[in-house]
């Protein structure tokens, strides 16, 4: 068995899966680096290959999910990629083959289990995605930046900045994944996505009376009558809650 491994860089991760794919047959694997430095002794006839990060390499696996596949079927992989779940660098690998063996139909057969695996890998994360459009709550900083701090069970930052940016784009503005240690900032109309460990954050000094109203508000307007805590779980999971100023 040989093992290609990435940086955990999605560039990174399509370099080896195209090393992979080059190898053909199935006595390859891809994945992450601290696979091999978490072994506690490398399994018999087990090689670890380092794949480095190849964009040229990371654009013709572009180019091959949309040929042998869609537009959808790229997006597919790259949602499947971006979930961060054990088992998706393996899924996205079965799932190439099956491109490449059956073209445009392997979208098509939602009862194997390959393409199964990775649409819903794809639709956790678009679902998740989409939620945290409507999540990111900002501060508004001492020098007017407004920052959000977030913490997604799954790596999509890059996936909500293109919301903000079209309705914020008049303003400064950064939002943390702390769980990552990532954040997207935007500076006079620049976009980066940069390391980001701790922020230490000095608010405006109206920003705790804000918070204030905006709680007292969210209270106050809600009918007791209507009161649904299961519905209101469902939409608002807990585990997103601390970083909601409604529910702080």
């Amino acid at each position: 068995m040989r093992i290609y491994l990435h940086d955990g860089s999605f560039t990174g991760f399509l370099t080896a899966l195209a090393l992979a794919l080059e190898r053909g047959g199935q006595d390859c694997a891809i994945a992450p680096e601290k696979t091999a430095d978490g072994a506690a002794e490398p399994e018999l006839f087990t090689e670890y290959l380092g794949a480095g990060a190849d964009p040229a390499k990371a654009e013709a696996m572009r180019e091959l999910f949309e040929r042998r596949g869609s537009a959808e079927s790229w997006r597919h992989a790259r949602y499947a990629f971006l979930s961060e779940s054990p088992g998706s660098g393996a899924a996205v690998l079965a799932y190439a083959r099956l491109l490449l063996e059956k073209g445009p139909a392997a979208d098509h057969m939602l009862a194997d289990d390959r393409v199964r695996r990775v649409h819903a890998l794809s639709a956790s994360v678009g679902g998740e995605a989409h939620m945290f459009k409507g999540f990111v709550r900002f501060t508004e900083l001492a020098d007017g930046t407004l920052y959000s701090r977030i913490e997604p069970e799954h790596n999509i930052l890059t996936l909500i900045t293109g919301h903000f940016r079209a309705r914020l784009g008049g303003f400064d503005w950064v939002i943390h994944d702390a769980r990552r240690g990532s954040a997207a900032l935007y500076f006079k109309g620049r976009l980066v996505v940069a390391p980001l460990e701790k922020a230490r954050l000095q608010e405006n000094a109206g920003e705790a009376l804000v918070r204030e109203l905006w709680k007292h508000f969210f209270r106050t307007a809600a009918i007791k009558e209507r009161e649904n805590p299961r519905l209101q779980r469902r939409n608002v999971p807990l585990k997103y809650r601390k970083n909601l100023t409604e529910f702080g």
